[in-house]
């Protein structure tokens, strides 16, 4: 083996295996303060291609729930206005019942009809400001909401359109048609509570409007039911999503403690090799040169 002082190769190799360890403890110690496997796109080309399109379907399906949250309180809103009206309506039925009976006193009479006239106001402000967050809900201004419940631009499987909730809830021909000018409605309280006979009529038509308002109530919590369960299933989604993010993107703590051990131990020891090639090549040159000039 040659004996040279230009060039050490042995401590060439010594100083290459302490820039690697060195190399490799600094890479253990960024995951490990970081908690990322993956810091740049350098670490891991492919892996970090895959884990940002991963990382967009997240948050995608992440907005999709809270879309999904936000039309089921919609509904609800809407389910629970209109539940307040058909309380109503029901009540305007038992008092129709009872006018309709001729054994009632015209002051008896009066009270209901005053009653009556109250409890159709009352759906009338109800259909005005039922709103979700300043959306009107029964006004007649909106007949369907566009829910967008999935991170793609794909309508068919990313979208639904909720229908037969809302509607115009006013007492009028346009809304639930308890009062009209058909020959078969009565133009306002006064004229269905002209007498007992008119009264008995209107029961018939208050009842219709009831059935009306109570399918759009069963419409909502159709819709409800599925958005409930479109609910899960994203949360499901968004769990293993969030998984296989995981599997690629977060620094396994174990196995880089023992990476940062075993390169710190490297780098102590290349350090020190690299100081002894360094004096075993000095030390052998200058015992050949000492012996050549003694």
């Amino acid at each position: 083996m040659p004996i040279i002082i230009n060039t050490s190769v042995s401590s060439l190799v010594a100083q290459n295996a302490l820039t690697r360890a060195t190399w490799n403890m600094q890479k253990s110690l960024e995951r490990l303060s970081t908690g990322n496997r993956i810091n740049s796109a350098a670490d891991d080309p492919a892996g970090s291609y895959y884990a940002s399109r991963l990382n967009t379907k997240i948050r995608g399906s992440k907005i999709a729930y809270q879309n999904v949250q936000a039309g089921n309180n919609m509904i609800a809103i809407a389910s629970d206005d209109l539940s307040s009206i058909n309380t109503q309506l029901e009540r305007i039925k038992d008092l129709a019942t009872q006018y309709s009976n001729e054994t009632l006193t015209s002051e008896e009479q009066n009270a209901i009809k005053k009653e009556v006239q109250q409890r159709v106001d009352e759906i009338e402000r109800i259909a005005k400001e039922s709103n979700f967050n300043d959306v009107k809900l029964l006004d007649g201004s909106r007949t369907s909401v566009r829910l967008q419940i999935g991170s793609d631009s794909d309508a068919s499987t990313n979208s639904l359109t909720v229908d037969d909730v809302f509607l115009k809830a006013s007492t009028g021909q346009d809304g639930i048609k308890l009062f009209g000018s058909g020959a078969d409605q009565f133009a306002d309280v006064d004229a269905a509570f002209k007498d007992a006979d008119t009264a008995a009529e209107f029961i018939d038509i208050v009842q219709a409007s009831a059935d009306l308002v109570t399918e759009r109530i069963s419409n909502a919590g159709i819709w409800q039911s599925r958005l409930s369960s479109i609910s899960d299933l994203l949360l499901t989604q968004n769990e293993n999503m969030s998984s296989a993010y995981s599997t690629v993107m977060d620094a396994d703590i174990a196995e880089e403690t023992a990476n940062y051990t075993k390169n710190q131990l490297l780098q102590q020891t290349a350090s020190a090799m690299v100081s002894q090639a360094n004096q075993i090549s000095g030390v052998l040159a200058l015992k050949l040169i000492n012996a050549a000039v003694g």
